[in-house]
């Protein structure tokens, strides 16, 4: 009798064990937001307004202006940020300019250019299309994870400093412009004979 019921208590026991181990494994599962610093839309939306920004809710995403100073320099951005479906990261777009209505007018070596800065942009930033819109953009994905408002910032203030340095690149008022003809120490070629008939 004895022997049996030290089984059924130590059954008992190890039945709570182990369900108090899935109970804390669940609750952990459920909280994931609070423990990863990770943020939701609203969340998301609270922390533009208290980072001194309007945002506008455009669905899931929000758009806003955000203005930034660096070298001398002041620009307003049109920007949105947008969580994504995941909920894993954050996608933060520097909206650039409209596309010529024509696509047979966008020449190749500017989107050469484009995407070979890409290279160059660093820290996850990237030159991206959208094409319901018919606007270049800059993006940058961040992980949702320890996000705060310094944070938040930060990243829209290092996809500021890209599209600046980049707006050579970008801006689709210079495509029309032709490159600047250098000076040569070397004598203009002859223009070529014609042949005679």
């Amino acid at each position: 009798m004895r022997t049996m019921m030290t089984r059924v208590t130590i059954a008992v026991t190890g039945v709570l064990f182990v369900l108090g181990a899935w109970a804390v494994d669940w609750s952990d599962a459920a909280d994931t937001s609070t423990s990863t610093g990770a943020i939701d839309s609203e969340g998301l939306g609270r922390m533009l307004r208290s980072l001194g920004v309007k945002p506008r809710a455009a669905g899931s995403r929000y758009d806003f202006e955000f203005h930034s100073k660096q070298g001398g320099q002041e620009w307003d951005f049109a920007m949105s940020a947008v969580i994504s479906q995941n909920g894993g990261t954050i996608w933060v777009m520097a909206w650039l300019e409209e596309m010529p209505a024509k696509a047979s007018k966008v020449p190749a070596a500017a989107l050469l250019r484009m995407l070979s800065e890409n290279d160059r942009l660093g820290n996850g930033k990237f030159f991206a299309y959208d094409r319901r819109n018919r606007r270049f953009l800059m993006q940058r994905v961040v992980r949702n994870q320890r996000i705060t408002p310094a944070k938040l910032r930060a990243v829209f203030e290092d996809v500021a400093k890209g599209v600046m340095g980049s707006h050579s690149i970008w801006s689709v008022a210079r495509w029309d412009k032709k490159a600047p003809a250098r000076q040569s120490s070397v004598p203009p070629a002859p223009p070529a004979e014609r042949r005679r008939r």
